[in-house]
């Protein structure tokens, strides 16, 4: 009987557990397709210079449990000023979504006289009064590193339309407060 009571508990109770602390604890925004299809075409593509003084951080958050492992993944930012907006961005890039995350983050800590980046911004964030300050900057999104040396036998920074659209989802699912996240997708 308790092998029975073992074998429920490991086949029913503990996926039941996963689920309940992932309702309860990192549900973050609830994210849909849609959301992230408005985001990006309120977006636009341009190309902005991120300066050796660049200020950068990261963050290790956790996505949810699973009983595969590896529950939690990283944001980096590179906050930067503007000449050309007058506003402060943060370059946000997050590791563990595709096999590049880490070299992207290595070529970046190697910015010495500038980079020159391809980047995707929300107009709506870019146009509004609450972003763009230092505390609260307007996040853009990577898509590739314009002037890229040393050798690489390939481009070991450039974002592919799928990995873009994760970044984007874990923005706005765990990052975006809440409130900004219900004013920009009203149902």
């Amino acid at each position: 009987m308790k092998k029975m009571g073992y074998v429920i508990g490991v086949l029913i109770g503990i996926p039941l557990f996963i689920l309940l602390v992932n309702f309860l604890f990192f549900r973050g925004n609830n994210v849909t397709k849609n959301n992230v299809t408005e985001y990006l075409n309120h977006s636009f593509i341009d190309t902005v210079q991120l300066k050796p003084e660049v200020e950068r951080s990261s963050t290790q958050y956790i996505i949810g449990l699973s009983r595969r492992g590896n529950p939690s993944a990283f944001l980096y930012r590179y906050l930067f000023y503007s000449e050309k907006y007058k506003k402060h961005f943060s370059l946000m890039l997050f590791k563990g979504f595709d096999s590049n995350s880490e070299e992207r983050h290595m070529v970046l800590r190697r910015n010495e006289n500038g980079d020159l980046l391809s980047v995707r911004i929300n107009q709506d964030q870019l146009q509004s009064k609450k972003y763009g300050t230092k505390e609260n900057p307007v996040p853009i999104f990577a898509i590739d590193l314009l002037n890229l040396q040393g050798g690489f036998s390939k481009n070991p920074f450039k974002v592919s339309e799928q990995t873009n659209l994760i970044f984007v989802e874990q923005y706005l699912k765990f990052f975006m407060p809440k409130e900004e996240f219900k004013n920009m997708f009203k149902e």
